[in-house]
This record gives C-alpha cells, sequence and structure tokens, in this order.
C-alpha cells in the first residue's frame, strides 16, 4: 500500500516515512474526530442552556412578585418554553415534589453540565435558606448574567473571523500556495540550449515537516483566541492531515502537468 502511495502521490523528499506520518495523522484525525464532535455537541447544549438561563431567572423573579410560590413559578415557565431548557426545568419542578427546591436544583445543575449555572444555582439555594428577597436577587443575577452574556458575544463576534481566517489560512490555503510555488518554480529550467536542473527533495522534506507544525499552530492559536483550547488536542490531528493533504496534492497536481 505504501509503495502504491509512493508511486502514484511522492514527490522528491516525500518518501515512505513521510507518507506514513500523512496516513498516521488521517488515522489520529478520524479518531480526534470522533472524540471532539461529542465534546462539541456537548458544548452547544452547555451554550444553548445558558444563552436561555437569564430568561428564565427573569421571568421567575416577575412571577415571584407577582405572588407565585418558587415551584409553581417553575412550573409555569417550564411549561410556556418548548426548548432543552424547558424541559430540563419541566423534569426539575418534578423532582420538586419529592426532594424539595434545593435538592432538585442542584440536580438540575448537575444535568446541565454548566459551571455558570451551577453557581447561580449556588447562590439562590442559600437566598432561599436564608429567607433573603429571592426575587430580588434573581433580578440582580439575570443582569448580570446577560451583561456577561452579551460581553461574551460581542468579543466572539470580533474574533471569530479572525480565528477562522487563521485556522483554514494556515491549515490549507497556506500549503496549497507554497506547494504550487514550489511545483512550478523549483523544476527544471530551460534557458536556450541549457537545462537547470534542481534537487527539490530536501526543499520538498522541510516543507511536509513545516507543514505539521503549520497545521497545528493553527488549531491552537483559532483555540486560543475562541477559548476552546480543551478541544484543540483533539482537533489536532485533523488539521495536520488537511495540511499534509493540500500539500502533497498541490505538488502533486503541478508536477503532473
Amino acid at each position: 500500500m505504501i509503495d502504491t502511495l509512493e508511486d502514484s502521490l511522492g514527490v522528491d523528499g516525500i518518501g515512505k516515512i513521510a507518507l506514513l506520518l500523512w496516513l498516521a495523522c488521517g488515522v489520529l484525525g478520524i479518531i480526534g474526530g470522533l472524540i471532539y464532535i461529542p465534546q462539541k455537541r456537548k458544548q452547544e447544549r452547555i451554550t444553548e442552556l445558558e444563552n436561555s438561563w437569564p430568561d428564565v431567572l427573569a421571568d421567575l423573579a416577575e412571577e415571584l412578585r407577582a405572588g407565585m410560590g418558587v415551584e409553581s413559578a417553575l412550573d409555569a415557565i417550564a411549561n410556556s418554553r418548548e426548548d432543552r431548557m424547558g424541559m430540563m426545568l419541566r423534569g426539575a419542578v418534578s423532582d420538586m415534589r419529592d426532594s424539595g427546591f434545593g435538592n432538585a436544583m442542584k440536580t438540575f445543575a448537575e444535568k446541565s453540565e454548566s459551571s455558570m449555572i451551577s453557581r447561580i444555582v449556588s447562590i439562590l439555594n442559600v437566598a432561599l435558606a436564608s429567607s433573603g428577597s429571592i426575587a430580588t436577587t434573581l433580578e440582580k443575577i439575570s443582569d448580570e448574567f446577560w451583561e456577561i452574556y452579551m460581553l461574551k458575544k460581542e468579543r466572539i463576534l470580533k474574533t471569530q473571523s479572525n480565528a477562522n481566517f487563521i485556522l483554514w489560512f494556515g491549515s490549507v490555503a497556506c500549503p496549497v500556495m507554497l506547494g504550487a510555488i514550489v511545483a512550478i518554480f523549483g523544476g527544471d529550467i530551460s534557458a536556450g540550449s541549457t537545462t537547470l536542473s534542481f534537487d527539490m527533495s530536501g526543499l520538498n522534506s522541510a516543507l511536509f515537516f513545516y507543514m505539521v507544525v503549520m497545521g497545528a499552530s493553527s488549531v491552537w492559536m483559532e483555540s486560543v483566541i475562541l477559548q476552546k483550547t480543551k478541544t484543540a488536542i483533539w482537533r489536532t490531528p485533523i488539521f495536520v492531515f488537511y495540511s499534509l493533504t493540500a500539500l502533497i496534492l498541490s505538488l502533486q497536481i503541478s508536477l503532473g502537468g
């Protein structure tokens, strides 16, 4: 198999060892993708819950000020929502009948897997246990939570395009450009009756291993900007494979012409 790949895709300086590394990155990329996709979906669920949490707190404060009990207010809010938050709140209301508000909300926070929601639930439990004004506490928390959410959203909007450019330019566009330049200008050059030949094996080999660094660096730079470093390790082999594939194909296609 390696011999076949070397015959069809190999170029000077990119031999069996390099192609084995390329295949290894592809296998690791598949494994990384299988691990990363569930983590990505989990983070999307958490983000969805955190985005709807300020509205829940504001509605709960309004219902409490209107004279409703905590359980009745949460039940009304849960039944008015058709999203994931509504489903989880209905489960929490059901648990309250058996375990009480504090334990049910603690279970709700654990199921949400959101550290921010867990902290707010802890504050609510303390406020309720100390007989404080839970409605006032909810209003203040809701306002502060909403400000944090808007600041986070604004930061992501400002940095998303730059982060995506770094990721895709570094892992795909740059390898294609460098590979094409080397393939076009690195071959034999005819000057009249004289043909100048260049040994490109050293440059091609250096480019190959440079693309390993380039692909990995692009992922980590994007992850730092968007604060997604928890999943960066699983995405690294995917984009290293993209980077190496882009380089090999650009060199091969150009040389084949």
